[in-house]
């Protein structure tokens, strides 16, 4: 076997185990995230937000009524108690009731309103928590399928690891070190030969470039560098 084919078979190896580092990657992602959950439990915080907000503003503004309500008994007990006799002082509470009155109207009819908006506000809650349930139970169980993806690329990786520590073995280490060398300026380091050409850059080799090639010994193309295969 030329050395060229062995330097060729151990770009082939580094290859496939950077695809199963992308892959393991890829699925550590996909263990650890799930843009479907993540964007459920946004809208879940923002509705619970939404309707935490809606809560404080009804308790407020029902306080606000009660204390007028309260006022308004309190001014209606002086009125009908009996005891108030002096028909101005009975006017000027009769005034002042009315007053009351009329401001209470409207902060009854928020309240009203208020309420509606929080019934839905709380019924959307609800949903987007059952949808928060349905989707983490989905992701749960894609986990599992995941975990076993995941081992069975962990064990493909363990298996071409040990395979290129045995190539690499086998491989001169000059002709290990022109590869490394090359791999760091390009992204393949080593092509093959095909019809007379490079297959990395596309440039027709000369006769004594191909000669060259099907010896033993390492060949550089003269044009862009990468180590040629003629398989």
């Amino acid at each position: 076997m030329s050395l060229a084919k062995r330097v060729f078979e151990f770009q082939q190896i580094e290859q496939a185990i950077l695809s199963r580092r992308n892959q393991a990657d890829e699925i550590d992602l996909r263990l650890n995230h799930n843009s479907a959950y993540e964007k459920a439990r946004e809208e879940l915080s923002v509705a619970e937000q939404g309707k935490e907000d809606l809560e404080r503003q009804y308790k407020e503004l029902d306080a606000e009524a009660e204390q007028l309500r309260n006022n308004i008994q309190r001014i209606n007990d002086k009125l009908y108690g009996g005891k108030i006799k002096n028909p101005k002082e009975l006017m000027s509470f009769e005034q002042e009731a009315t007053m009351l009155k009329s401001n209470l109207v409207p902060k009854d009819d928020l309240l009203l309103a208020m309420m509606e908006r929080l019934e839905s506000r709380k019924a959307e809650v609800q949903r987007l928590q059952e949808s928060c349930k349905t989707i983490e139970a989905a992701w749960q169980k894609e986990k599992l399928d995941l975990k076993v993806q995941k081992d069975k690329v962990m064990g493909e990786l363990a298996g071409l690891e040990k395979k290129r520590q045995e190539i690499a073995a086998d491989i001169d280490r000059s002709a290990l070190s022109t590869y490394e060398g090359i791999k760091g300026r390009k992204s393949q380091a080593v092509v093959k030969v095909e019809q007379g050409r490079c297959m990395g850059c596309r440039v027709t080799l000369s006769v004594s470039e191909l000669q060259r090639v099907r010896g033993m010994a390492i060949v550089t193309c003269s044009n862009c560098g990468r180590i040629l295969y003629l398989s």
